[in-house]
């Protein structure tokens, strides 16, 4: 049952999180090393070689059949907004099993390359639709000269 009328029309985030891998098939996300909150370091500038981002994102009814913006950044210690961004484009369709006025859902699993952390710090990796923010991730990047073993 929605919370307010405005919650009928608003796009909202199931899930968004963070993985060390992340695909989407059949609308499953299949996820390996999901909702990490820390990243350690031995020396900066550093590096995270690939690691994937996840969204599953709730459509309202009336949504469907128009396009829509996705829109997913990177907030620094400072709150800053930092220099990755992935943005696209979305349609959707009700599912055939979908009741008549019911919301549906979209997984997206983005692959991310060579993200760089100049400091140690609080981040927050950011999900936007239509641009307005639906969702943040916050996690630690620590300096550490002890990198567990995976």
């Amino acid at each position: 049952m929605p919370e307010t009328p405005a919650s009928l029309a608003s796009f909202t985030a199931r899930g968004f999180f963070p993985a060390d891998y992340a695909a989407v098939e059949s609308d499953k996300v299949y996820t390996s090393g999901g909702y990490w909150s820390t990243l350690r370091f031995p020396q900066f500038p550093a590096v995270l070689p690939a690691c994937s981002l996840v969204a599953v994102i709730e459509i309202p009814f009336h949504a469907n059949q128009a396009d829509h913006t996705l829109r997913m950044g990177l907030i620094g210690p400072d709150n800053e907004p930092m220099q990755f961004k992935v943005e696209g484009l979305f349609r959707t369709a009700p599912k055939i099993e979908q009741l008549y006025g019911e919301p549906g859902s979209a997984a997206v699993a983005v692959p991310v390359q060579g993200l760089t952390f100049e400091r140690p710090g609080k981040y927050n990796f950011t999900l936007a639709v239509d641009d307005r923010e639906i969702s943040r991730y916050s996690f630690t990047v620590v300096h550490s000269t002890l990198i567990p073993v995976r």
